[in-house]
């Protein structure tokens, strides 16, 4: 049962401003939060019209005059007041939103000119409260990182995007927190549809890089080719899952084979990838029978499960194909992804992975 928890902060990057960049914050947000006092005043008003007499037709035309001098009746004076109060604020809005987005801006190009030495953001130790910290289950991370249950930690922080100038500026050269710098780590699927990401002390990472990654290096990947980024975040991210830790696990008694599909003759709607134009055609398609899934004796396990582990995803199925190899007389010899063979018989071999269940290799 998944019960053990550790906490760590939780970050925005309205946290990483500058004094000069808060300041426009403030007054963005300042003017916000008078806008809404200003709009309640005016929807009263515009009640108070209405029970009067007034049509709504009459209270939108009011809306556009500019001057009202000729007018003498004080609940459309102050219906006008509030109007043009409200456009007031709307315009100081806008005003101080793109001066804040501009400097923001600017300052990341400034950093992408200088190769990230014009500047690191600093998270102020006073920012990071009670109310910043959030809990996660334990995982392959946490264990290897040595996290204890129920412990807050500063190893690793998340952080909402809300400002994506910053989050460039954080996610290509790093912060600052509590004198301890931090790199991007990665970000799950469900934390980039919510605009999250994990970040890491860089201390840390370089001592446990070469376990998560199962001896690769981000320089080894890009040198085979590279990734797809997203792909590679997902996969990252399979360290931070919520797992209970299977020690009896034998990597020397698993393998990874090639995963089994099955040709079906049918007529089917064929989408070009280069277009997107669509084709009806009658012919052959691969389906496969084992993405995501592979097997393990029940000596093993006795019922079916999730298995995650840095670079590996998928449900392993409960299934003697020992004894279904002896049944029906087949050849126990089979090969893995790297074109060895093996004798899962002799081997010993008690879990069988398929290449859809193992990543980056």
């Amino acid at each position: 049962m998944l019960d053990k928890q550790y906490n760590l902060y939780s970050a925005d990057t309205s946290d990483f401003y500058s004094n000069h960049e808060r300041y426009w914050h403030n007054t963005n947000y300042r003017y916000r939060r008078e806008q809404v006092y200003v709009k309640k005043q005016l929807t009263e008003t515009s009640h108070k019209l209405k029970k009067l007499g007034y049509t709504d037709s009459y209270i939108k035309e009011l809306k556009n005059i500019t001057n009202p001098d000729n007018i003498s009746d004080k609940n459309i004076l102050e219906y006008i007041h509030w109007t043009g109060l409200y456009k007031h604020k709307q315009e100081k809005i806008k005003e101080s939103k793109e001066k804040l987005i501009s400097l923001l801006s600017n300052k990341v190009a400034q950093n992408k000119l200088s190769n990230g030495k014009d500047h690191i953001r600093v998270i102020k130790k006073e920012r990071l409260k009670d109310n910043n910290v959030i809990s996660a289950f334990d995982s392959s991370l946490s264990r290897i990182i040595g996290i204890k249950q129920d412990e807050l930690t500063n190893s690793l922080i998340v952080v909402q995007v809300y400002y994506f100038d910053i989050f460039k500026d954080i996610a290509f050269y790093g912060f600052i927190y509590n004198g301890a710098k931090y790199r991007y780590f990665t970000s799950s699927a469900g934390q980039i549809r919510n605009k999250k990401a994990v970040f890491i002390k860089e201390d840390i990472w370089n001592h446990i890089e070469k376990t998560i990654m199962c001896g690769l290096t981000i320089d080894k990947i890009n040198s085979k080719g590279g990734n797809n980024a997203n792909k590679h975040l997902a996969y990252m991210a399979l360290t931070s899952s919520a797992t209970d830790e299977w020690k009896e696990f034998n990597i020397d008694k698993s393998i990874v084979i090639e995963d089994f599909e099955t040709q079906v003759y049918g007529t089917f709607d064929f989408v070009d990838e280069t277009d997107y134009s669509v084709t009806r055609r009658t012919d052959y398609v691969p389906v496969p029978h084992t993405d995501g899934a592979g097997m393990i004796l029940p000596s093993v396990s006795s019922k079916n499960f999730m298995f995650r582990a840095p670079w590996i995803k998928g449900l392993l199925g409960v299934f003697d194909f020992r004894e279904f190899i002896k049944e029906k007389g087949f050849s126990p010899v089979i090969t893995d992804i790297y074109g060895k063979e093996h004798n899962i018989i002799n081997e010993d071999i008690q879990i069988i992975f398929t290449r859809s269940q193992f990543k980056m290799h």
